[in-house]
């Protein structure tokens, strides 16, 4: 079995505060998920740290994407998932090109400095289900998609801000309709066979 822990930070106590996580930061709390796959287990840490993650079946379907360089082919297989799943993807010139290159269909949205309709505004209409956002490590970068991830924060949209996280959650997302509850006592006599 597989067991992920997940530390419970509570962003939305501190409206405006940005969502990238630096050294400093303490949690107030963690909680585990145990499952018979990765992906169980993580979804299950992610409900019990409060985090709702889609569902293709919800009534947004649309995931925005705007990830750095060095993520963008491995973000190209998590929107070829999720596409698989029955979402839409959107995302920033760069990382749409990245996406639309590989045959995986991406719709492209305006990132707030090039005018709008941009993707802050489509968070705040409530037409975005979850952000996708990892920046490169210079200060303008991360200060440019600051205003994502708060906006996303504000509005209650799920965000994951590494390529790690989005892969897990995506992962996690095919197991959200079949969830089972272990006994510990059932998962330590599995270890004893």
């Amino acid at each position: 079995y597989f067991s992920v822990k997940e530390a419970v930070f509570p962003f939305v106590k501190f409206p405006g505060v940005d969502t990238i996580l630096g050294p400093e930061m303490k949690s107030t709390g963690e909680v585990m998920g145990v499952g018979k796959t990765f992906g169980e287990a993580f979804v299950k840490s992610q409900l019990g740290a409060g985090t709702k993650l889609p569902r293709p079946t919800d009534d947004v379907k649309k995931v925005f994407l705007s990830v750095k360089n060095n993520d963008k082919a491995r973000a190209v297989e998590v929107a070829r998932e999720l596409v698989a799943m029955g979402f839409e993807v959107i995302a920033t010139r760069g990382s749409a090109a990245a996406i639309e290159a590989a045959g995986v269909p991406c719709a492209v949205v305006n990132k707030v400095t090039e005018g709008r309709p941009n993707i802050v505004d489509m968070i705040k209409n409530g037409e975005v289900a979850m952000v996708i956002n990892t920046v490169e490590e210079r200060r303008n970068a991360i200060a440019d998609s600051g205003y994502i991830r708060t906006s996303a924060l504000l509005n209650r949209v799920t965000t994951f801000t590494t390529i790690a996280g989005a892969e897990a959650a995506v992962e996690g997302m095919k197991h959200l309709d079949n969830l089972a509850v272990y006994s510990v006592q059932e998962l330590h006599a599995q270890l004893a066979v």
